[in-house]
């Protein structure tokens, strides 16, 4: 066989495995299953956004009286300063600082010490466009002392209702607390609370 015939007839055959590899190829995966392509780029799915609680600034003033059965009475002004965290399920937690605004006064002479700040611990609920709190006393300063007009004996009492719709940066409320002492007397507060979106 002459060598130029057999030459075309290599090509040929070169030709012809190449286009059967070039099948066989195109209609197989060279990768087995669970091992991934490194050339593909798969577009990445977002991931949805939790919802975060918010933090809200408290203030509050309050004015605090103990009127007293054989006559008198003693009062005493509260400045409350203190932060709040409402969860997206409407839960309200956080804590604040009351400090007396001045001296408290008596209509008479007495020796109790008198507290100069006493701290809250803060509790709630927002539902349907309203939050509710309630205050605890979590420790006062000095140590055993008592408040004149008596704010200890009716925080626990003051359960300010506050308008706070969605999209709300700001609220606010009064609550108005009047409480038996025991001894045919009684506590009084009057609150205004501030809340705003930090």
């Amino acid at each position: 066989m002459p060598k130029p015939v057999k030459i075309v007839i290599w090509v040929a055959v070169f030709a012809a495995c190449a286009g059967v590899g070039a099948f066989v190829a195109s209609r197989s995966n060279p990768f087995p299953p669970g091992v991934e392509d490194p050339g593909a780029h798969t577009t990445p799915t977002p991931t949805p956004t939790e919802p975060v609680p918010t933090a809200w600034k408290l203030t509050m003033h309050v004015d605090t009286q103990h009127t007293l059965h054989e006559g008198g009475a003693c009062r005493s002004d509260w400045n409350v300063s203190g932060t709040i965290e409402i969860q997206p399920n409407g839960k309200a937690s956080g804590a604040a600082d009351a400090t007396l605004a001045a001296p408290a006064t008596c209509d008479f002479a007495q020796s109790q010490v008198q507290a100069k700040e006493i701290r809250l611990v803060v509790t709630g609920t927002r539902a349907a466009g309203v939050l509710r709190l309630s205050f605890s006393e979590g420790g006062r300063t000095p140590v055993g002392s008592s408040d004149l007009g008596g704010l200890t004996n009716t925080v626990r009492f003051i359960h300010p209702v506050v308008k706070l719709p969605a999209g709300a940066r700001a609220g606010h409320a009064t609550a108005k607390v009047t409480r038996p002492d025991g001894d045919l007397g009684f506590y009084s507060s009057t609150t205004l609370l501030r809340i705003a979106l930090q």
